[in-house]
């Protein structure tokens, strides 16, 4: 029982919930408060929050925050056609507008059962940023780096909040993240990437300490986090 409660807790902690005796969990928020402050998305950590969610439920989208994504929904065609267009018809482009597929659970339970599982920005103008970051990831393979999925692109409110997202970068459609077929290759992408960066290719870059990178094309914050740039 002991130890089911601090599973709980510890999901509660990362999922930035308050639940009264979680005592470790709030001593360990507190210790990695620091760390929060130089990584400001948690993406990786929504596999472990898929059985909490049902659990201790969710914030339920609008029927506006509903109309908002069927809006984008409604320009797939043309955003696949543009990505296509934009990147000599990358096949990443369809991985572009699907929810993190360990998400799944976490997008039902937003956007409810018979909700389509696509996030598209309805504004046009978000859609070079994902365009750019798919530019980057041939300009990775083209160099021997393996990637192996985009896991996220758009997070509107509140599935954002739910997967515990930070608040100022994929709900403004500014943002990709790439998940690469080992740490290693992550590793030696984030070198490579700093070096677009200076170029003025993408603007953020975040180390996930895994095999994980955020492509901040567009992010109105320039850093870096997890690592920093050579």
């Amino acid at each position: 029982m002991k130890f089911r409660m601090n599973i709980i807790c510890l999901g509660l902690s990362f999922g930035s919930l308050l639940l009264s005796g979680c005592g470790d969990a709030t001593q360990m928020r507190s210790q990695s408060s620091t760390q929060q402050l130089t990584k400001p998305d948690v993406e990786d950590f929504e596999m472990f929050d898929e059985g909490l969610v049902s659990a201790f439920g969710c914030q339920k989208a609008t029927s506006a925050q509903i109309s908002v994504v069927n809006q984008g929904n409604i320009k797939k065609a043309d955003f696949l056609q543009k990505c296509a267009r934009a990147t000599g018809g990358s096949a990443w482009c369809s991985q572009l507008i699907r929810p993190n597929p360990s998400s799944v659970s976490t997008f039902r339970c937003t956007y409810g059962a018979t909700q389509v599982h696509q996030l598209i920005h309805p504004n046009e103008a978000t859609w070079k940023n994902a365009f750019g970051a798919v530019s980057l990831i041939q300009e990775l393979e083209q160099k021997g780096f393996r990637v192996c999925q985009i896991y996220n692109w758009w997070r509107p409110q509140p599935y954002n909040q739910n997967v515990g997202g930070a608040a100022g970068r994929h709900p403004f459609g500014t943002s990709v993240d790439v998940r690469f077929c080992s740490n290693s290759d992550a590793n030696r992408a984030f070198d490579e990437l700093c070096k677009s960066r200076r170029q003025g290719k993408i603007r953020a870059i975040g180390h996930y300490g895994t095999s994980a990178l955020h492509f901040g094309i567009g992010d109105a914050t320039g850093n870096t986090w997890g690592r920093t740039c050579p």
